[in-house]
């Protein structure tokens, strides 16, 4: 018997371990830290801010010295011919022979050049003076920091998702503790009637009538625990987490204190905005835009160099091997067909003067988008302003509905417990009871639904005033 209960424990002792080390407990603040590392939004808004980073230094790149090696290697199964024409009263061509035609032309043979040849060169650049690079630093720099904001944005909205979908997880956990807590309160009333049903002392239909409402109560319980689990797979989505593994979550709705607000009307509300920092960004990269543009027409110095080695032969094979030796004239000079350096610098100046036009009209396309994110600025401010008072309308009204339901909620509890007594005693009817517990249970429904709405409504009015996240 021993080892069958050892044989039992073991593994069921390893499951439970499996399973404990599967599931973490989050609070708020570590739910809104594990989403910011692991969220596939604000990761991809991270991998456009790396992007925009390695970009500016791309562009940084362009103003550093460039230098290529190249080596090419040409042969020419048949070169082109030459031709010789004759002028118009020439007897004799430079080759002594005369015309049968006056329009004739003499074609020979390539004898300036080889059939194979070969170029190995290095290749310097460097750039001087150019507008538009100087521009394109400071752009690239922008756009840099406009990805941040970005980033920051981001973060922002993964923030009130996460935090909506925590207490929205809270919410449903107290929702079934109190369906649990009303099941076992009428289900104590049920086996009590059903007792006194089997004594005589009431008739069948009360007992049915408790059986119902608990059955209704018990399958409206079930519902809870569904939504239950799709608010929690909601957070782990929002989260960034493995929606397969298990997520406790730590914390008590009870203890959630309401921020209390005062009518400020602050107007300045929209600057701790990341949708505002992040419009004044771009209207700054657009006004580098439109300098970029003024630029292309200034002029442009660069200075550039080659240094190589060059052969040519009459065989591809040859061209690849050392030359002999091979005495060019009585004076002991030597001839070596071999590989022969040669290099060359210089300072190419290019000085744009005439467009077509075209520059002139990016320019002013250029001013048209700057006036529309302008307007765009300017509505934000105003739209900030209206978000912040309609943010603090919406959660005194929720405060005020959240107190309406709070005296719900003890009103009915105390109709439920009277109207107990009473059915007791023999002075109340079963179906007053039934009545009281369900008023007290929709009671408890709309305390939970509202106590939510504030929440979501404090959520909004932090957003609204750019106090939801900071950016550390």
């Amino acid at each position: 018997m021993k080892k069958i209960f050892l044989g039992f424990a073991v593994p069921f002792y390893f499951v439970c371990t499996t399973l404990a080390q599967d599931t973490a407990t989050f609070n708020l603040q570590q739910c809104i830290d594990y989403a910011l590392k692991n969220n596939t939004n604000v990761k991809n808004a991270q991998f456009d801010e790396y992007i925009a980073k390695a970009q500016a230094k791309e562009v940084r790149g362009i103003g550093l010295p460039q230098v290529n090696a190249s080596a090419t290697v040409i042969d020419n199964p048949n070169l082109k011919k030459m031709f010789i024409p004759f002028q118009q009263g020439d007897t004799t061509n430079f080759l002594g022979l005369p015309p049968t035609l006056p329009t004739d032309v003499y074609v020979f043979n390539n004898f300036f050049q080889t059939r194979n040849s070969g170029d190995i060169n290095l290749t310097a650049n460097q750039l001087l003076l150019s507008g538009s690079y100087i521009v394109g630093l400071q752009a690239a720099k922008g756009v840099a920091d406009l990805m941040k904001t970005n980033t920051t944005l981001t973060k922002v909205q993964t923030v009130e998702n996460v935090t909506k979908a925590y207490y929205l997880v809270l919410i449903n956990k107290e929702r079934v503790n109190v369906f649990d807590a009303n099941l076992t309160r009428l289900d104590s009333a049920r086996k009590q009637t059903k007792a006194l049903y089997e004594q005589g002392f009431v008739e069948k239909i009360d007992a049915d009538r408790m059986d119902v409402a608990y059955n209704n109560l018990f399958t409206e319980r079930q519902k809870f625990i569904q939504m239950l689990q799709l608010s929690t797979l909601l957070l782990k989505f929002h989260m960034g987490y493995d929606v397969n593994k298990n997520l406790q979550i730590a914390g008590d709705i009870k203890n959630y204190t309401p921020t209390l607000i005062t009518t400020s009307r602050d107007t300045g509300m929209y600057k701790n905005r990341a949708e505002y920092k992040l419009l004044q960004k771009q209207y700054a990269l657009e006004k580098l835009n439109m300098k970029n543009k003024y630029m292309e027409g200034t002029p442009t110095l660069a200075l550039f160099g080659t240094l190589g080695y060059i052969r040519s032969t009459n065989s591809l094979g040859a061209l690849f091997k050392r030359s002999p030796d091979l005495p060019f004239d009585g004076g002991g000079r030597i001839f070596k067909n071999n590989w022969y350096y040669y290099d060359f610098w210089g300072i190419s100046l290019n000085v744009p003067l005439l467009s077509g036009l075209s520059r002139t009209y990016k320019i002013q396309q250029s001013k048209i988008n700057l006036k529309k994110i302008q307007n765009n600025i300017d509505n934000f401010k105003q739209a900030s302003d209206m978000e912040v008072i309609q943010a603090e309308v919406n959660m005194k009204n929720a405060q005020l509905n959240l107190e309406s339901h709070k005296k719900n909620v003890e009103l009915a509890k105390e109709v439920a417990r009277l109207s107990k007594i009473k059915y007791e005693q023999g002075v109340g009817s079963n179906l007053e009871v039934v009545d009281a517990e369900s008023s007290y249970k929709e009671a408890q429904t709309n305390y939970y639904d509202a106590l939510y709405q504030l929440i979501i409504s404090e959520i909004d009015y932090k957003k609204a005033t750019g106090t939801l996240y900071n950016e550390q």
